[in-house]
């Protein structure tokens, strides 16, 4: 009989503490947990570590959390897997985390990304693992692998998109009240790729485009790449500053305008109805083409007001995906807007990359149809308030002042008090093996700003809180 493999007398093991009632998600806590004694060498280099049943009955959690951990260890560097020999720490450390430069802030638009990222992403765009669909997608699967209709999906698509996800994401449009066209509707590869198409189709090089200051991080880029001027306008607690928008509009010339109305990235704020009326009177009266990035509308109750809903002219571009409330890595997005503009951007679709992915579409439409996912927005919904209200709570006891108390969605926006420099602070969290999100990243012109962008369903963290209570009582 063979003995049981080694593990430092499974003493790291036994310190494995996992705790379901949190709001991280065990496999989350235990491939953080080995992580840390791997790169503390509690775990020495080479060490075999237990099965993954061997693991799982240790620390009573399911095999598959336990697998899921180990692949995200080893697609990490962390771990070694071998074929029929289990899984070992690395005996080369994985590549440093890189820290970010001193005025680059931008590094986190890439490194956010990969697997060198801090665990803790109490900065990152994107829901937890709780909060995403994950069980209708396996069944979603298993449902097209069992379709006569499969081999359709593995082929290039539809160049407008899949047609019977546009019409479901037609009928969602209605329940906003949101006219659509028929052929009003161009799927894209994400919310990104429909954002990137419409401005291509809506501007030519030079032309002025005002954007939301402080806005979505990810644009700036973009509309630099496209040889446009970037002007921004400054956001209120109501919206869009509409005294300011109403001066750039008498003496910018602008053309195009990138917003978002409903549960705007990073404030969390929602324009009031109001406000919405002003903005689009004054598009009207400017001849302004208003790109509407939506993309948290179906994180809001189906009564919040947007542009997209006061649209009588055909004015608005409206942008969205479905990455925030099914799971981001399957990258469908649309844009809805007047379908003479809707031939041009599926032109320009064609030309940068042929057709969207059938096969994650068909995914999508076959959720939709699944008779669910009104269910799963209301649950998501309310679960997003709590986790908003319970960050809320801990980011003030933790000595930061709130911009304001959003009513859903994923994000906070708040500094620490005092003059403390924001760029120092997010190196000091990136080594603390804590990803945070600094105000400058958010500003068109990269200005420094006191405040930073947090993600209510990654602020549950002891290490965050504890870090953030350290800085907020630092004098610098």
């Amino acid at each position: 009989m063979s003995s049981a493999p080694t593990f430092g007398n499974f003493s790291a093991a036994f310190s494995i503490h996992l705790d379901g009632a949190l709001p991280t998600p065990l496999v989350a806590q235990l491939a953080s947990r080995l992580s840390t004694l791997i790169r503390n060498g509690d775990i020495p280099a080479g060490e075999r570590i237990p099965s993954i049943r061997r693991m799982a009955r240790l620390c009573k959690v399911s095999p598959l959390t336990v697998a899921n951990a180990y692949t995200r260890l080893v697609e990490a560097g962390v771990l070694v897997a071998r074929a029929r020999g289990g899984y070992f720490a690395a005996r080369t450390a994985p590549p440093p985390r890189p820290a970010p430069g001193e005025g680059d802030p931008l590094w986190l638009l890439q490194h956010a990304y990969e697997a060198t990222a801090p665990t803790i992403k109490a900065g990152c765009g994107w829901l937890s693992e709780q909060y995403r669909y994950s069980l209708s997608v396996r069944r979603a699967l298993e449902r097209l692998a069992r379709s006569d209709l499969l081999p359709t999906f593995l082929d290039y698509g539809n160049p407008a998109g899949f047609p019977a996800l546009r019409l479901a994401i037609r009928q969602l449009l209605a329940r906003r009240n949101i006219a659509c066209a028929e052929n009003g509707i161009v799927l894209t590869h994400g919310a990104s790729q429909g954002l990137e198409l419409a401005l291509r189709a809506c501007t030519r090089p030079g032309d002025t485009v005002l954007v939301d200051d402080p806005g979505y991080c990810n644009l700036y880029p973009l509309l630099h790449m496209l040889g446009l001027d970037v002007r921004g306008v400054p956001r209120t607690k109501e919206g869009v500053d509409i005294t300011a928008l109403e001066q750039r509009l008498a003496h910018d010339r602008a053309t195009v305008m990138v917003t978002t109305s409903v549960l705007h990235n990073p404030t969390g704020v929602c324009a009031t109805a109001s406000n919405i009326t002003a903005l689009y009177a004054l598009a009207c009266r400017y001849d302004l083409k208003v790109i509407e990035d939506n993309i948290f509308l179906d994180l809001a109750p189906q009564t919040q007001p947007c542009l997209a809903r006061v649209d009588t002219e055909e004015r608005i571009v409206h942008v969205s995906s479905f990455s925030k409330t099914i799971t981001p890595g399957l990258r469908v997005g649309y844009v809805r807007c007047a379908p003479a503009l809707a031939r041009q951007i599926m032109e320009y679709k064609m030309a940068m990359g042929l057709t969207s992915s059938s096969l994650n579409e068909a995914l999508v439409c076959s959720i939709l149809q699944g008779g669910f996912y009104q269910s799963h927005l209301a649950d998501l919904r309310e679960g997003l308030f709590k986790a908003q209200k319970a960050a809320c709570t801990a980011l003030i006891k933790a000595g930061l002042t709130l911009y304001t108390q959003p009513s859903g969605g994923m994000f906070v926006w708040a500094r620490f008090p005092g003059e403390k420099q924001a760029r120092a602070i997010m190196r000091r969290a990136a080594q603390a093996d804590i990803l945070l999100a600094p105000g400058s990243l958010f500003r068109p012109d990269g200005q420094d700003t006191p405040w930073f962008r947090f993600n209510v369903t990654q602020c549950d963290s002891p290490a965050l809180l504890n870090f953030l209570r350290t800085e907020a009582r630092s004098r610098f």
